[in-house]
């Protein structure tokens, strides 16, 4: 037996360095990793069993169904470092489903708003990236708006122009090859642009650290042409026929922890507008190291993603899953390692230097079951040496992912 555990243990080292083996207990050894005993995981009030997940309709249900267009929509938004390499640091992400979504905090300014009530707006989604570099600032900025109809996002795009002009005296910016890219800037340091595509309102802002209009007109025109194809690709759904998508594909929600009955959850709004099924692509928006995480992805075959208070990545087997935490894991040289929750030596563990803007999370968890990976947050307790809530609700996340065959 020592021997069998020792030969999984190497194995492990061998998928990815650094991973740790825990002692050895009863219970069914996976291979490259150590085994855990589910009856001695400290699990607190966590949840342990899986659980369905149901579409929250009792506040709002017309704008609760349109986040699921939403949030089917984020997997085609344009990933900002794919315009430009250096802007890989997480800005805000929205998910939108009527025009006082579309201007909550983090996303479309206040001033936009009538926009949205007068458009016909149906759903939409937001993403920021910038190159972290707060003296020498890259950013942009794109949202993929969709409305009733073609009419209505020309008009849209109109208003969206016309707003944006009556704030602060602009000129115009040419854009080779989008003529009715409506791109105007004030300094040449920053520029909007509104372009109309079918039913579809492209909204792009990007930033340069010294102004140049040439290069915020070449990127204004990389954005869109990356846009367009990726919007032909997304075939919008009827509003009625939206319930009729499948809230649990493969049954992947199931395997995400809900949310905590104490509230204690970090940064979660009303609606749960993040809470739902992606694809890989929608997904990659949050993540703080996107191109080593999507390059883990394509390698890792993940096809599924599954969102509730925990994030649950669904790869092509064991070894992928091992890799995609290592990616996923990877910290920024301030964050701090945290020691692995007790019975899951294999866990690991961070504490952010800075909050995540999106959730709040300050200390976060990835685990690793068969072809799973989940990811569990906490916000770290001020002046505490140890986040006993983390530990807790990574502890019942792995119980969830064993259960859940």
């Amino acid at each position: 037996m020592k021997r069998r555990l020792s030969a999984v243990a190497m194995l492990a080292v061998a998928l990815i360095a650094g991973s740790s083996c825990a002692s050895s207990v009863d219970g069914k050894p996976l291979p490259g990793l150590a085994p855990v005993d589910l009856s001695t995981l400290k699990t607190g009030a966590a949840a342990t069993e899986p659980s369905p997940f149901k579409l929250r309709t009792s506040s709002n249900a017309a704008q609760s169904v349109r986040f699921i267009e939403a949030r089917r929509m984020l997997n085609y938004v344009v990933h900002p470092f794919d315009v430009d390499r250096d802007l890989t640091s997480v800005g805000f992400v929205k998910l939108i489903a009527d025009a006082t979504s579309m201007t909550a905090d983090g996303a479309l300014p206040e001033i936009y708003k009538p926009v949205g009530e007068n458009n016909n707006l149906i759903a939409g989604a937001y993403v920021s990236r910038s190159n972290g570099n707060l003296r020498s600032q890259k950013r942009l900025i794109v949202s993929i708006l969709r409305f009733a109809s073609d009419v209505d996002s020309k008009n849209a795009a109109d208003d969206f122009a016309r707003i944006t002009t009556e704030q602060r005296e602009r000129h115009p910016i040419h854009v080779e090859g989008y003529p009715d890219a409506r791109a105007t800037s004030a300094d040449d340091l920053s520029a909007n642009a509104f372009q109309p595509h079918g039913p579809y309102v492209i909204a792009i802002s990007a930033g340069i650290p010294q102004a140049n209009q040439d290069k915020l007109a070449e990127t204004i025109k990389k954005t869109i042409d990356l846009q367009i194809p990726a919007l032909d690709r997304q075939k919008p759904v009827p509003v009625d026929d939206l319930l009729d998508l499948p809230l649990d594909p493969d049954g992947i929600m199931r395997r995400a922890a809900p949310k905590a009955k104490d509230y204690s959850d970090p940064g979660f709004s009303l609606y749960d507008e993040d809470f739902g099924s992606f694809e890989p692509s929608g997904i990659l928006h949050f993540e703080r190291n996107p191109i080593e995480v999507r390059k883990a992805f394509e390698e890792g075959g993940v096809d599924l993603i599954g969102r509730r208070a925990s994030t649950v990545y669904r790869a092509r087997d064991l070894a992928a899953a091992i890799r995609l935490q290592t990616a996923l894991t990877e910290p920024d040289k301030n964050d701090t390692v945290l020691d692995p929750p007790p019975g899951l030596g294999d866990a690991r563990c961070l504490r952010l230097d800075s909050k995540d803007l999106n959730r709040q999370y300050s200390s976060f968890c990835a685990i690793v079951y068969d072809r799973y990976v989940a990811v569990v947050i906490s916000s770290f307790p001020e002046l505490a040496r140890v986040d006993r809530r983390l530990e807790e609700r990574t502890a019942g996340q792995y119980s969830i992912l064993a259960k859940s065959e």
